[in-house]
């Protein structure tokens, strides 16, 4: 909005400046040449058709941009939502992993513990023996 804003402001001024150049022209051509400069004359329903396809096209501009940002946002946001739940499943994999890692280990020092016993059984048995 505050381009759209901007812009209509210059235009207006553009034309502000045009009409005084215009008026300066006008004093020093009075050599009854009023028909000419009648004809040449910007109207108000013509500076008002300038001014309101300037703010139109101004507008659309500004609506574009808008709706690109936007549009970017919202791409950058579905990204964003799909990296964290790309990191999320991977940090789920991960913890499974070592939660398996975490039971194959135990599962060997319980067969470990079991050797070991069996052994220091069959030891004590062969020395009472």
């Amino acid at each position: 909005k505050q381009v759209g804003i901007e812009s209509s402001g210059e235009l207006v001024r553009r034309l502000a400046v045009n009409e005084s150049v215009a008026g300066d022209d006008d004093d020093e051509n009075d050599d009854g040449e009023k028909d000419s400069d009648a004809a040449s004359k910007i109207t108000k329903r013509e500076r008002l058709a300038v001014v309101i396809d300037a703010l139109t096209d101004s507008l659309k501009s500004t609506s574009e941009d808008d709706g690109n940002k936007y549009e970017f946002k919202a791409e950058r946001l579905a990204f964003e939502q799909d990296q964290a739940e790309k990191q999320r499943l991977h940090e789920a994999a991960e913890a499974e992993k070592c939660r398996q890692h975490e039971l194959d280990l135990e599962t060997h020092r319980q067969k470990a513990d079991e050797e070991r016993e069996k052994r220091m059984f069959d030891f004590l048995k062969s020395v009472l023996m």
